[in-house]
């Protein structure tokens, strides 16, 4: 119950202390070696392997759900703000000037989390996080468990499986970035696609926001080990998901209660994305044309206008 009030609130070990009349020193080993054995038990089975799913099925909710084809996932980052870890210096000072740090996650059509990578430092740069990643890796690599080419609908071009992000990302064949706002501007077919894939990524945005409605914990600079942090985030996600499996079991849309008003601990990553790659270029040239062609939507112009 403590462990749970925890997450839920994100009361001092002092305030549960009270609460539960147990002493704050013993209320941290609780929350420590209960974090431990959940990260060992619930990490394989709701934050599996990449390699253990099934990426065609991920990729026809994608297009069922949010309108883009032969896209497995939608990828994103955010800094966790947390009390500045002792003799650490300004590693996890971020460009907005407060401590954290960062939880990288590969989200599904259904605000899943697919792959997380979790405690880089907040000074680093979006790119560098991404690149050094065991998922940025495998990406690069060609190691990632993305399906073969296949046609998108309707059509005889054929495209990479690919993944979406924001301006924080390096354009690759298997991941997608926005063209640039000036570009866009001169351009409504770019301006389209800009559009499309932001309607598509945003499920990242609702699964943090998710998370940080669910476990409150993340509404306030978390004080504990950098270790012991690190291990919570990874279990709150593992939690999510169960919530998530749940929820959708019971026939239930995607819709979460969203306040405008508050503010959560959990910032972006600065938008200054790596070198591109030629072929990222093609694939992204395809999916535009197919956007304002086949794949177009009836309400797409409407919303750029």
């Amino acid at each position: 119950m403590t462990f749970f009030r925890y997450l839920a609130s994100g009361e001092t070990y002092r305030s549960l202390s009270f609460a539960f009349r147990i002493s704050h020193s013993y209320i941290s080993i609780i929350i420590k070696n209960t974090l431990k054995s959940m990260k060992m038990h619930l990490l394989p089975i709701f934050i599996p392997n990449p390699s253990k799913l099934n990426m065609k099925d991920k990729a026809n909710e994608f297009w069922t759900r949010w309108n883009f084809p032969n896209c497995i996932g939608a990828i994103d980052g955010k800094h966790v703000r947390m009390k500045c870890p002792k003799n650490t210096g300004s590693l996890y000072f971020n460009y907005k000037e407060y401590f954290s740090l960062v939880l990288l996650a590969l989200v599904d059509a259904n605000c899943k989390f697919l792959v997380i990578d979790v405690g880089s430092y907040g000074k680093e740069g979006d790119s560098g996080i991404f690149g050094k990643s065991k998922m940025g890796q495998q990406i690069y690599s060609g190691d990632f468990n993305f399906p073969e080419d296949e046609k998108l609908p309707g059509t005889d071009i054929s495209t990479p499986y690919v993944i979406v992000g924001d301006e924080a990302f390096r354009l690759h064949k298997n991941i997608m970035k926005p063209y640039t706002r000036a570009s866009a501007r001169q351009d409504t077919a770019k301006t389209i696609f800009n559009y499309r894939l932001s309607r598509c990524r945003r499920v990242t945005e609702n699964a943090f926001g998710l998370l940080a409605q669910v476990f409150r914990v993340f509404n306030t600079a978390i004080a504990i080990d950098v270790e012991v942090c690190d291990d919570l985030i990874i279990v709150v996600c593992c939690l999510h998901n169960l919530l998530r499996d749940a929820f959708l079991e019971k026939g239930n849309k995607i819709y979460y209660e969203y306040d405008e008003g508050q503010t959560f601990e959990m910032g972006s990553l600065s938008s200054r994305g790596g070198f591109a790659s030629a072929d990222g270029f093609d694939v992204r040239e395809k999916f535009k044309q197919f956007f304002i062609l086949e794949g177009t939507v009836p309400w797409q112009n409407q919303q750029i206008s």
